[in-house]
């Protein structure tokens, strides 16, 4: 029921035009969400970023919002009549200025030419590249799209295309928006947020450490010196029989700054 998603505490407030309002927004919202995931499935899943967005999942978020669904060169005509079944529309081509296509294939990085310069690492939308600053570079093959978005940025053209049965590019691309979104979220690239500015705060702590090992410097001086005059007078009184005068005339002459 829709009155559950209202908080407890405005629930009595809320006249039955707002919870009709938030209703429909609800479902709204809900059904926007379920096109999202249902255009999303439709997609070739290569993450291939070809149709002006960055991935599938933002493409059919992209066509939801009005963007044209034809931009999916790699999914090709078949992509198209799906996605005109399933939005009612009758787009008769695929719009090839977004292409070229994408066939079945993967990438392989010829290992003897990889000079290590982590740009392929870098542009891989799945993160299906690994190995570090000049060391060589490899492609982890149950990962890879064939997205070919690691080709362009290679400096020595060392990364060359497979072609492979479409059975063996299937699961890495049904598993590649995972991927996509594991990366996005560990993108240590990401712009942070300003860290607040607790300069005077900071210092007024700093103030009272620094006070209380001062004191505590202080305080151990003065526990060091009434034990050196406690041990004296037991050693003056006990081994060289002085009297409380005779004590008190030596700790004065010899120990008393």
């Amino acid at each position: 029921p829709i009155r559950e998603f209202i908080p407890e505490k405005e629930f009595h407030l809320a006249t039955p035009l707002q919870i009709q309002s938030f209703s429909r927004s609800l479902v709204w919202l809900i059904s926007k969400l379920e096109l999202i995931n249902l255009i999303h499935m439709e997609l070739p899943q290569i993450q291939c970023g070809r149709c002006d967005t960055p991935g599938c999942n933002q493409y059919a978020e992209a066509i939801v919002n009005g963007a044209p669904h034809d931009r999916c060169v790699p999914g090709g005509q078949e992509t198209l009549n799906a996605l005109n079944k399933l939005l009612g529309s009758d787009l008769a081509k695929v719009n090839l200025d977004y292409g070229p296509t994408i066939n079945a294939q993967k990438v392989r990085i010829i290992e003897e030419e990889c000079i290590g310069c982590k740009k392929c690492i870098t542009a891989c939308p799945v993160d299906a590249i690994m190995g570090a600053t000049n060391l060589m570079h490899s492609v982890i093959d149950d990962i890879c799209t064939g997205c070919e978005l690691c080709i362009e940025p290679c400096p020595v053209d060392c990364i060359e295309i497979v072609e492979v049965a479409k059975s063996d590019i299937a699961e890495p691309r049904k598993v590649s928006q995972s991927f996509y979104d594991l990366k996005e979220s560990l993108d240590v690239n990401t712009k942070r947020s300003k860290i607040d500015n607790y300069s005077d705060e900071n210092m007024d702590i700093s103030n009272i450490i620094n006070t209380q090992i001062l004191n505590r410097s202080v305080d151990k001086s003065i526990g060091l010196e009434k034990m050196q005059h406690t041990i004296t007078k037991s050693d003056l009184e006990k081994l060289h029989n002085f009297d409380q005068v005779d004590i008190d005339t030596f700790i004065n002459e010899n120990l008393e700054k």
